[in-house]
């Protein structure tokens, strides 16, 4: 325009045009203002936080990976004290570290680090992560059109990353094979689409659905891809770790993990269904006194019917002829947001995947209303990341006030569903639709049967439990002494051993040492203490007589002390003489059992169980070594009567541990519990009619209380 020149007329549609401008570049800067304020933060607060220290997972990643790369037996990773003395030798900065629920496959990311020292192979695995969340931002830009201020914005705003970066998870890792799997799909790649996601299902099991959504698209290269991914990532856990441990997993863990049973199943912190319906219909003396009610069929009921209610939508409203990148983009968002929702383990840092579904449903968002629901679907986003449960609840109903970030997660589902039914055609399959409601219908009957046979005896325990202070996450080796109940506890801070006299319990105090085992004559006491080494040291007085020794066993008159000593992983059962000290140890069992527990019989003779082949059993040995089996498979944890009349062992049948007992003279035995839990290492009162023993049954898996019930009378 020229000087003088009078303005154009303005339209109403001109008008309508010009003004979004200003607004529109103040927007812009004040998007840039907001991710330079996050990621300053993030460069003074989290980095150097996530730099100095080793905490949550990275650890447990490292050291399975360790295991693995010193080629040490990894077949009992999964079993806590075992797994911690592991880490004690290693000297590894961590109080506690635990395996559950975590996948084998998943910490063989970390292998590659493990000849760096922990904290080192920490501020690698955070280098590699920051280049795997570039790698991802790029795939979702590329697949998705939106700007890079926008993707910065949303992996800014993500509180989850910068957790996940704090502790070393692998969440970022799944982002990324994620979106390489969306990008590959959009691009008609889609057999490689399903490798990826086979791959990242391999690191958390929710990515599976996608191979039940390839089908509804009736996409069978997709499916036929997950398939070989997941196959791979199958076939790697069982070359590297082998049958024994996979098969823990399979029938152990990831069931557990399913009923939202693996870690506290009374934790609101969690923000699941299922930590809530827990808390509400399920009695625990020591975790959940104080339900709404006790209903455990309600529970059994509820948790798949709502899980179903959540995820039904996602499949249903997928349309199998429709490929446009929009219908896509929500479908595969409606997926992902309905995967998380329904996680029974949702820790802040798992919404680290959110980034992916949000960036889908930002780009899939149409013109009208486009930044009244970017403005929504980023408070959600943003709300999910920073809202949690509480676990100081009040009892009873109250529990359905403190759960804002599953509400929150839900209400991100009934958006992306509203989407996608918005976009519902005439054309499409209604019978197709009918179909697979009815194929949900059936899995759904079919899980609630199943968890109704599940709650069957689960609770009948509970009126033999030995109360014992909340402090005491794990209660695990009891021994009787009198009227004492010696114990190992897992407390927070590392484990110790306790007393319980008469209703009070007593702890040994905190060090930089665990208690990871202990037993017991009728006059005296011994401790495994574990640091760098294993040693065996009587009580009261702290002497160390044996070094490098594991797990000790004495026999009932004091004489003799059995314990276990590594190689590699792998443990001998050694004899130690208590009444003659200068007479040498020696091992009573050959290197190619893998030893685990030990009981004495009247005569010195031990019965142990070890692992020979592919499953645990039940051996004798004389003090000689001559060891001969008992023809138990599957059976671990044996305990003698102090009369020799008697042996109560535990045997692994469906996936659960039940106690079994044995008449030694006869050879008869029969089964003492039930239940779909585990009920494990029992010990005999000094009177052999009763029985001390540690169960999950009602808590999490392996989170044992002590119990003592009478079998004679």
């Amino acid at each position: 325009m020229y000087v003088g020149e009078p303005a154009p007329l303005q339209t109403p549609e001109t008008a309508t045009v010009a003004q979004p401008a200003v607004p529109v570049r103040w927007l812009r800067i004040a998007e840039w203002l907001l991710i330079a304020l996050l990621a300053a933060q993030f460069g003074v607060r989290t980095l150097p936080g996530a730099w100095r220290t080793l905490n949550t997972d990275f650890p447990n990643y490292y050291l399975t990976a360790s295991l693995v790369r010193e080629h040490d037996d990894t077949s009992r990773i999964y079993e806590w004290r075992w797994f911690e003395r592991q880490k004690d030798y290693r000297n590894i900065d961590q109080r506690v570290v635990g395996m559950v629920p975590i996948t084998p496959f998943s910490t063989l990311a970390v292998y590659p680090l493990t000849s760096l020292p922990p904290l080192t192979a920490k501020r690698c695995w955070i280098a590699i992560n920051l280049a795997l969340l570039l790698a991802a931002l790029y795939l979702l830009r590329a697949a998705t059109q939106l700007s890079w201020r926008r993707l910065a914005l949303i992996a800014a705003l993500s509180v989850p990353l910068r957790v996940n970066l704090t502790y070393g998870q692998y969440y970022v890792l799944l982002l990324f094979l994620l979106a390489l799997a969306y990008w590959l799909y959009a691009r008609a790649r889609r057999f490689l689409s399903g490798v990826a996601v086979g791959l990242a299902s391999g690191l958390k099991v929710f990515p599976v659905i996608l191979l039940v959504y390839f089908l509804r698209k009736r996409d069978w290269k997709a499916f036929l891809g997950g398939v070989a991914g997941t196959a791979f990532s199958a076939t790697v856990s069982l070359l590297v770790f082998g049958w024994n441990l996979n098969r823990t997993y399979l029938l152990q863990v990831l069931p557990a993990t399913l009923r939202g049973e693996a870690l506290d199943p009374y934790n609101l912190k969690l923000g699941s269904l299922a930590s809530l319906l827990h808390r509400l219909f399920i009695y625990e003396p020591l975790s959940n006194p104080h339900p709404a009610l006790h209903a455990p069929a309600l529970f059994a009921i509820l948790h798949p019917l709502l899980q179903m209610a959540v995820l039904a939508p996602a499949l249903l409203l997928a349309v199998p002829a429709d490929r446009q990148p929009r219908q896509l983009r929500l479908e595969w968002a409606a997926i992902i947001v309905a995967s998380l929702a329904l996680s029974t383990s949702p820790s802040t840092y798992l919404f680290t995947i959110l980034i992916f579904p949000v960036c889908l449903l930002l780009a899939a968002l149409e013109q009208r209303h486009r930044n009244l629901w970017t403005a929504v679907l980023l408070a959600l986003y943003a709300a999910i990341g920073l809202v949690s449960g509480t676990n100081s609840a009040p009892n009873g109903w109250f529990a359905l006030l403190q759960m804002p970030r599953l509400y929150t997660i839900l209400l991100l589902c009934v958006i992306s569903y509203v989407f996608l039914a918005r976009r519902r055609e005439a054309a499409r399959d209604r019978r197709a639709v009918m179909l697979w409601a009815c194929a949900l219908s059936l899995v759904l009957a079919f899980n609630i049967v199943s968890g109704l046979r599940h709650q069957h005896g689960l609770y009948e325990g509970y009126r033999y439990r030995i109360p014992l202070p909340g402090e005491v996450l794990m209660a695990s080796l009891p021994a009787a002494q009198g009227d004492s109940i010696h114990f190992i506890a897992m407390w927070g801070d590392g484990y110790r051993s306790a007393v319980a006299t008469a209703g009070v319990t007593q702890f040994s105090p905190a060090s930089d040492d665990d208690d990871l085992a202990l037993t017991a004559s009728h006059l005296h006491l011994w401790l495994e203490r574990t640091g760098t080494q294993s040693n065996i040291v009587s009580v009261p007085d702290g002497q160390s007589i044996l070094q490098h020794a594991e797990s000790p066993a004495a026999s009932p008159d004091g004489r003799w002390l059995a314990f276990l000593r590594e190689d590699h992983g792998r443990a001998r059962i050694w004899l130690h003489n208590l009444s003659q000290t200068t007479q040498p140890d020696k091992p009573l069992t050959p290197p190619q059992l893998n030893a685990f527990e030990m009981s004495f019989l009247p005569d010195g003779d031990l019965i142990f169980s070890a692992e020979s082949g592919d499953q645990p059993g039940l051996f004798t040995t004389d003090q000689q070594g001559s060891v001969r089996p008992l023809n138990l498979a599957g059976a671990r944890y044996p305990a003698v009567s102090p009369d020799g009349h008697w042996l109560a062992y535990s045997r692994l049948q469906h996936g659960s541990w039940n106690l079994w007992l044995r008449n030694l003279d006869t050879g008869h035995a029969q089964r003492l519990t039930h239940a779909a839990c585990n009920d494990i290492e029992p010990a005999w009162t000094a009177d052999s009619k009763s029985l001390l023993y540690v169960s999950d049954c009602g808590r999490a898996l392996w989170f044992t209380a002590i119990l003592e019930r009478r079998i004679f009378p």
